[in-house]
């Protein structure tokens, strides 16, 4: 059996194949059928613009209520038991929705969806730091954070095909769930027991070092501390989200816009992929570039309206953002007080994201109003100037808990 280093001895990879599956999951609802939008409109004459997205914005909506519960449970219940019923309940939902006719049982079952979504989001995140510590469970975060948004690229992709064949088929996207309830048997703690190799010595030292490098809190101010990481998340997805919810209102070519969306989320999938590799080099200054890089994107859309400018701007907002993500996933896992927490604190953090995607608009249009600007550009300024805020207080402040990481200790294993 193949195996991959826990920080606490070997852990089996099929195990975590198993685990990060469910990460397919986690950004479908809402997201993923976003091409089918404008078909809906054929296929429903009589449904309103609001009915038809709904279809987007009711299961973020439902999400979080359901990411707060799930972390919550997960406190005393079995993590995979949860995991089990929202895969089943996301499943169950794809099905339905083949044989939905109208605008009424989409939306219920819309509903649904962000239901079993919401049990799954934070299980997805709390096993991995169940199993992993250390710089281990850095690169884990980072590689479920580039999992999931690569998994919208090909989904986003795969609908604007299917949508154009009939528009039921779009929905099988929504069946992703098959695969990790194939591999549960091999998520299970029972499993997992038997197949990992558990190592004291090494547990010790990667703690230690963990300690060391500030990754580990182990003061008090826990809540304030995590109200900080709350407020860091949210405003940066708001920042984030002024690609996806704007440029279309500045670019006329459809296909144009679903190109630099693509382009966005695989900035994010790169920065969360390369996670680990960017807070090594960069040390304690990781939090200030990734803000930097995220901000020069933004800025680059203010000064330029080129087709180049624009791919530019979403690789490299997409890329500081896709390690701020994970950065801040990892720091939540370990400012949890005890290790029965660490989901529930997963869950304030994850539910934070589906405020940010459901309320950016509002954000926005308050601040318009409160300016008395309601200009095309008006957006673009805010979301810029938030994220430089962000990059001054990472490093004003970059010994702080919030933004502190150094990983001197370490070094690439020869």
């Amino acid at each position: 059996m193949k195996y991959v280093d826990s920080g606490h001895g070997k852990f089996p990879f099929i195990s975590l194949i198993a685990i990060l599956s469910v990460s397919l999951a986690v950004n479908l609802p809402g997201m993923a059928i976003s091409p089918l939008m404008g078909d809906l409109t054929k296929v429903f004459p009589t449904a309103s613009h609001l009915e038809i997205q709904l279809l987007s914005i009711l299961p973020n909506f439902v999400v979080i209520p359901f990411v707060l519960l799930s972390g919550k449970l997960a406190e005393s219940k079995s993590q995979t038991g949860l995991l089990f019923i929202g895969l089943a309940i996301f499943l169950a939902s794809s099905i339905i929705y083949f044989f939905a006719h109208s605008m009424i049982t989409l939306i219920w079952v819309s509903c649904v969806l962000g239901l079993g979504c919401g049990l799954i989001v934070p299980i997805a995140n709390g096993l991995l730091a169940k199993y992993f510590i250390g710089k281990q469970r850095m690169g884990m975060m980072g590689i479920q954070s580039g999992v999931a948004n690569f998994t919208l690229i090909i989904a986003t992709v795969i609908v604007g095909w299917l949508g154009s064949i009939n528009w039921h088929l779009p929905f099988i996207v929504y069946m992703v769930p098959i695969i990790p309830l194939v591999l549960m048997g091999f998520m299970s703690t029972k499993f997992i027991d038997k197949h990992a190799i558990e190592d004291p010595k090494e547990a010790a030292e990667n703690d230690a070092q963990s300690q060391s490098s500030g990754l580990h809190f182990t003061g008090k101010h826990h809540v304030a501390l995590l109200w900080g990481l709350i407020l860091l998340y949210f405003f940066s997805t708001v920042g984030n989200l002024v690609i996806t919810y704007y440029v279309p209102f500045r670019i006329s070519s459809s296909t144009e816009v679903g190109i630099i969306t693509s382009i966005f989320y695989l900035g994010v999938t790169l920065g969360g992929f390369l996670l680990t590799q960017f807070v090594r080099g960069f040390k304690h200054l990781a939090m200030f570039i990734a803000f930097v890089i995220f901000g020069v994107g933004l800025y680059l859309l203010l000064i330029s309206h080129t087709t180049f400018i624009y791919f530019l701007s979403a690789i490299l907002a997409g890329f500081g953002y896709g390690v701020v993500q994970p950065f801040i996933y990892t720091k939540v896992t370990f400012l949890a007080p005890t290790p029965k927490k660490t989901t529930q604190y997963l869950s304030f953090i994850l539910a934070t994201n589906y405020v940010a995607c459901s309320g950016a608009p509002f954000v926005f249009t308050a601040i318009e109003d409160a300016f008395h600007d309601h200009s095309q550009m008006f957006p673009f300024w805010c979301a810029a100037i938030f994220i430089t805020i962000m990059a001054v207080l990472s490093i004003v402040f970059f010994k702080s808990y919030l933004f502190h990481v150094n990983l001197d200790n370490y070094k690439k294993k020869a």
